[in-house]
């Protein structure tokens, strides 16, 4: 996933030197009238990203740029602030005229449609329990790790769309309730157990989220428009009477959505963000980032989602990874495969600043550093980290000569 992302004022997209170059110019926008516009130029074919997301607040995109948006099969998503998805242009979708057939089917069909959308939230669970076992290597969430697993279990007996979607709920409570235990109490994290205080954030940890599951939508949008899959029928998710809430793409987000959660826990811990870095605007009290912040932000995420995982022999980006499970479900919807396992690939999460690192760093002696081939500044700068709240790396030479595994 490498994204463009434009924003601020004045963005302008189109196309320029039609006839000799046919090159696409961008003009960023910008947050402050003393800021210079940041223009640049691309030949077609040659378009160093992956898709353009736009949350300007004015400007415009020609009709030619467009075209050549689509010639160069790059979708568009204009966002919200917020993370809301207002819009999108994407590439010419394959016409699979038998597998929208099979999809309907399935959509209608009360058996079908059960295994899917528990093969889904199977996933969720799955990806939510390791999260919360990644930050129990740091914090204490033991506790709320086995209870999380219990509930888990009540997946299982589920035997209606219904119970599958209230057993994904009390899961979900569980989750964000260990979630916001870990966070700073001046974050004001309070959960997101209802719709409202999920979409309209008063919190910066909720804002976080939201935006980055406004990428993650992207993302599933994209694949499920490249594979051919009808986005507005689902199976998890009741269908929607207005385009912008397409079923089978939230559908196809809840498997994924632990990125988004990882790396906004990751954000606030190292400090990428913090308090200071929001602010409200207009009277309805819902807190957006400032312009440096989100830039941060954005490069976090696209740095989770192109972190490698081995997948059937090879090692995907995650954001191959969720059109291979696209096509994985348009498989088993035309009865091509009898399989369907949104679970794999399982992904490696582990910390290097865990409980049992900082204990041992604190522990040592400064004759035992020397005797382990630790040098007196090395364990100076160890100490340091291992007392501060902040997240630390702690590499691999140095960790072996500690002695705590990998």
């Amino acid at each position: 996933m490498n994204p463009l992302h434009l924003s601020g004022y004045g963005v302008k997209i189109r196309v320029r030197k039609l006839k000799s170059r046919s090159e696409l110019e961008i003009r960023d926008g910008r947050d402050g009238f003393t800021k210079p516009y940041i223009t640049s130029c691309y030949r077609p074919r040659k378009f160093p990203y992956s898709s353009l997301v736009i949350d300007g607040h004015s400007g415009y995109i020609s009709l030619q740029a467009f075209h050549w948006l689509s010639r160069n099969k790059l979708p568009v998503f204009i966002m919200n602030f917020d993370g809301t998805m207002i819009s999108s242009v994407l590439p010419p979708m394959p016409i699979k005229a038998d597998l929208r057939a099979a999809q309907f089917e399935a959509c209608a069909n009360p058996r079908m449609k059960l295994t899917i959308a528990k093969a889904l939230v199977e996933a969720k669970i799955t990806r939510s329990i390791q999260v919360l076992e990644w930050l129990a290597e740091r914090y204490d969430l033991s506790r709320e790790v086995l209870l999380m697993k219990r509930e888990a279990m009540s997946l299982s007996r589920a035997r209606t769309i219904i119970a599958v979607r209230s057993a994904e709920g009390r899961i979900a409570v569980k989750y964000w309730s260990a979630y916001g235990k870990v966070l700073p109490e001046q974050l004001d994290f309070q959960g997101r157990g209802t719709t409202s205080r999920a979409s309209n954030a008063s919190d910066p940890v909720n804002a976080a989220l939201n935006y980055g599951y406004g990428f993650l939508e992207g993302e599933c949008r994209r694949a499920i428009n490249a594979v051919g899959l009808e986005p507005s029928v689902g199976f998890l998710h009741d269908f929607s009477d207005y385009q912008t809430k397409q079923s089978l793409v939230y559908d196809l987000q809840e498997p994924f959505r632990w990125l988004i959660d990882l790396t906004v826990m990751q954000a606030f811990e190292s400090g990428s963000l913090d308090v200071p870095n929001f602010f409200f605007t207009g009277d309805d009290y819902r807190y957006r980032f400032d312009a440096e912040a989100k830039t941060r932000f954005l490069d976090l995420l696209r740095e989770q989602f192109n972190s490698g995982v081995k997948y059937n022999g090879r090692v995907l980006k995650w954001d191959t990874v969720i059109e291979q499970k696209a096509t994985e479900l348009s498989r088993f919807l035309s009865g091509k495969s009898r399989d369907l396992n949104f679970i794999e690939p399982s992904p490696i999460l582990e910390r290097s600043d865990n409980l049992e690192v900082r204990k041992t760093i604190l522990s040592l002696t400064q004759k035992e550093a020397g005797d382990l081939g630790i040098g007196k500044s090395t364990l100076h700068y160890l100490r340091r980290n291992a007392k501060a709240s902040e997240p630390f790396a702690v590499y691999g030479k140095v960790r072996n000569k500690l002695r705590v595994p990998a």
